[in-house]
């Protein structure tokens, strides 16, 4: 993870959690939208008003240079889109973030709630370009899909990796934990066995019973 991911992602992230890695989208896709884009309403466009009279009678080229702004526009926004469209590895879990100008949609799952992950590919072209959709499935019958991974073994590797540390750092707290159950444990069980010794008034007043017991006037109620 390079230090503009790690100062761009950076907000996204939860308090208490720490970032690790950045899984991003292949960069095939942003080119291919890019392609389109300049070919079909770019370079056609430009070369219909310059190579057609006609059309330089009936556009004005202040028209032309409004649509190429928009066009400008929409490039810059895809891009920024498909660079915003990534998991975020933090040291708890996943954070999916599906980045939007309007709005922007966080969801987050803890490596508890993981049960297991795929890579899926689409399309024969997808192995020679190492782009296959990456799916986490959740243990309640849901999923993450980040599709068009970049090098998503890579990617599964590192989340892999993560978790597993993850839960290396937990287990010293468990076992002091379970130290602690186990010691109180045994103070209960030892208190609970505790023989105390008899006071001497209990003696005598044991003893007074007993004899009052055996005189012949006496009657015992508790039969």
């Amino acid at each position: 993870m390079n230090s503009f991911d790690y100062k761009f992602f950076e907000k996204y992230v939860p308090e208490w959690q720490q970032m690790q890695h950045i899984v991003h989208q292949h960069w095939v896709k942003i080119i291919w939208k890019l392609f389109f884009w300049l070919f079909l309403f770019v370079l056609i466009p430009v070369f219909i008003y310059y190579y057609s009279f006609r059309v330089k009678d009936l556009i004005q080229f202040m028209y032309l240079e409004i649509y190429l702004f928009i066009i400008y526009i929409k490039i810059i926004y895809d891009i920024f889109d498909w660079y915003n469209d990534v998991w975020i590895i933090t040291d708890s879990g996943v954070v999916d973030l599906d980045w939007s100008i309007f709005k922007t949609k966080m969801s987050t799952i803890d490596f508890d709630n993981i049960e297991w992950m795929e890579v899926e590919q689409n399309w024969f072209v997808d192995k020679l370009l190492k782009k296959w959709d990456l799916i986490i499935h959740k243990i309640w019958d849901d999923s993450f899909v980040l599709p068009d991974c970049l090098s998503p073994y890579s990617a599964l590797n590192e989340v892999e990796h993560i978790k597993h540390h993850h839960y290396e750092d937990e287990e010293p707290e468990n076992d002091r934990f379970d130290m602690v159950m186990d010691t109180l444990g045994w103070v209960v069980e030892n208190y609970l066995k505790r023989e105390y010794p008899v006071d001497d008034a209990d003696i005598r007043k044991k003893e007074n019973i007993d004899e009052f017991k055996r005189s012949s006037n006496s009657i015992d109620l508790r039969q």
